[in-house]
């Protein structure tokens, strides 16, 4: 076969190559409509349902009913996208704003709807300001390492708040009442969880921890002066003007509005904004550390003698409050300054003899206080009590001996928010009750919430004792009354179960976290200003003076 013959039998050919079958996309224009329309038939029916099923058991569910929207919310708040640095200034008016609205609105002035939760100033600042946490948490990744690096720098209180949370948790999970546990979970991570890391925040950076210690003693005169005009008229100085939308028709809030009386005695418990007179004792027990600080740091000579003139405003209107509590966290608010003010003073100044001798004498002045309180009969009754005071005492040795056994048979607790029922003691006037918080951390959350809770605190206390002397601003001074207003919450909590100052308790620890952040941080990183302290509290050294 010659070459013409062979090119002419292999000729080129262009390949037959079987068309590629294209498939149809994933949804046709009319495929899509159709579909769209499916979904939204589906989502009308299932809210119609949805309506008409809480209308007609939504009052009596109301914690089921809302767990969907709040799905849908947190679904949202994660599927948002990706930003820069948190809105800071917005966290921080929403904080100031919600310790506002805890300090000097009486939370049981609310708007109340039917089948509905009361509106409270509370819940119109504090939900906004989780919502804005958990948007910053989700989309800022700046936010999430800037927290971690701040729970990072206290990491036994950031474990120990783990263990609180958990424990937390599991108790609504095992709890006896699961929808009623729900809902002071909410309540907690709202007004705990939420507050405690949004003030580690804000207040570890310039001036905002001075700020919030202003604001406590503001509030504190505040107070003080609706409770002096309480006293005056034996009455509550709103009960009888509280608009009809702010009414809200409970017994609880009745028996609130009607004021309080000693029972042995008959005299009248002053109780300014808050709920009792022991929250309002409370109340003044710890904001008289940050009065006390002031008192002995404030930069200009009226600040420290307004200050000087507040201490006996708060401890006139302990005394109106007829309340033990309140009386004892007074005087050791005083005490425990005394000994912090001396160590502070020997290891800044070691010219100075006086530092010495109050941190050696100290010992001898606690000593006296305590023989004092025994042998004076005013300060005596004041502290101790007299035999008005023998029922109160009686009860907590009752509630005491029913508990434990209650608490050793449920260790993991009853359930948040069922420390009353659980103990199932109940007062003269037949109301269930449970008088120390110990007791109700036990009954609700068990031992591993005890460890949590209460380990929390004294970590804060030791941490901030501990490093002390790394203190070189104004900011970071406000740590020290807020460890001794927490040495005061724990005595306080051993004989006052209500929740009321716990919001302010838990910005308290945040502020120990922030400030212990700073405390490691280079001074030009901080951003804070160095202190400069005029008082006689001492300076920190290489400081002015």
């Amino acid at each position: 076969m010659t070459a013409r013959t062979a090119a002419g039998y292999i000729r080129w050919r262009k390949p037959k190559v079987a068309p590629i079958p294209i498939r149809p996309p994933y949804a046709t224009p009319n495929r899509l409509q159709r579909n769209r329309w499916k979904a939204a038939a589906v989502l009308f029916i299932a809210t119609l349902i949805y309506v008409l099923a809480f209308q007609l058991i939504g009052r009596f569910m109301i914690v089921q009913f809302m767990l969907p929207m709040a799905i849908l919310l947190l679904l949202i708040i994660w599927a948002l996208p990706e930003m820069g640095a948190a809105p800071r200034k917005l966290l921080t008016g929403l904080l100031f704003a919600f310790l506002i609205a805890l300090l000097l609105w009486p939370d049981y002035l609310a708007i109340a709807l039917p089948g509905m939760p009361w509106v409270t100033a509370l819940r119109l600042t504090g939900f906004p300001l989780a919502i804005i946490m958990l948007y910053s948490l989700s989309s800022s990744s700046q936010f999430r390492g800037e927290i971690r690096d701040i729970v990072g720098a206290a990491k036994p209180m950031g474990r120990l708040f783990a263990i609180l949370a958990f424990s937390i948790t599991l108790s609504v999970v095992l709890s006896v009442d699961p929808a009623f546990s729900a809902n002071k979970w909410v309540v907690a991570s709202v007004n705990w969880a939420c507050i405690f890391f949004v003030a580690a925040y804000i207040f570890r950076e310039g001036n905002r921890a001075v700020q919030f210690a202003y604001l406590i003693w503001a509030v504190a005169i505040i107070v003080c002066l609706i409770g002096l005009w309480e006293a005056r008229n034996s009455q509550i100085v709103w009960a009888n003007s509280i608009p009809s939308f702010l009414k809200v028709e409970d017994e609880a809030v009745q028996a609130i509005l009607s004021g309080k009386s000693r029972a042995a005695t008959g005299i009248y418990r002053v109780q300014s904004k808050f709920t009792t007179p022991l929250g309002f004792a409370e109340f003044l027990a710890l904001s008289s550390a940050f009065v006390l600080h002031f008192a002995l740091s404030g930069r200009m000579l009226v600040i420290r003698l307004a200050a000087w003139l507040t201490m006996p405003l708060l401890f006139l209107l302990v005394v109106k409050t007829d309340s033990r509590l309140g009386a004892a966290g007074f005087f050791l608010t005083l005490i425990f300054f005394v000994l912090v003010w001396g160590a502070m003073k020997w290891h800044r100044d070691r010219r100075s003899l006086f530092g010495p001798a109050i941190t050696l004498a100290y010992p001898v002045i606690f000593a006296g206080f305590i023989l004092a309180t025994f042998f004076v009969g005013r300060l005596r009754a004041m502290v101790w009590g007299t035999g008005a005071h023998q029922f109160s005492d009686m009860a907590r040795e009752v509630q005491w001996g029913m508990a434990l056994p209650k608490i050793a048979m449920r260790p993991w607790g009853h359930g948040i928010g069922q420390g009353a029922e659980a103990l199932g003691y109940t007062n003269r006037a037949g109301v269930l009750t449970i008088d120390s918080y110990y007791l109700s951390v036990g009954l609700e959350i068990g031992w591993l919430g005890i460890i949590g809770f209460y380990g929390l605190i004294i970590a804060a206390i030791v941490l901030v004792l501990r490093n002390a002397r790394l203190i070189k601003t104004d900011n970071q001074m406000i740590a020290i009354p807020c460890a001794i207003a927490l040495i005061n919450f724990l005595i306080i909590k051993s004989v006052l179960s209500q929740q009321e100052n716990h919001p302010l308790v838990f910005a308290m620890l945040g502020l120990i976290v922030g400030v212990l952040w700073s405390m490691k941080q280079p001074p030009a990183a901080s951003g804070e200003i160095v202190a400069t302290h005029r008082g006689s509290y001492p300076s920190a050294p290489g400081t002015r003076p």
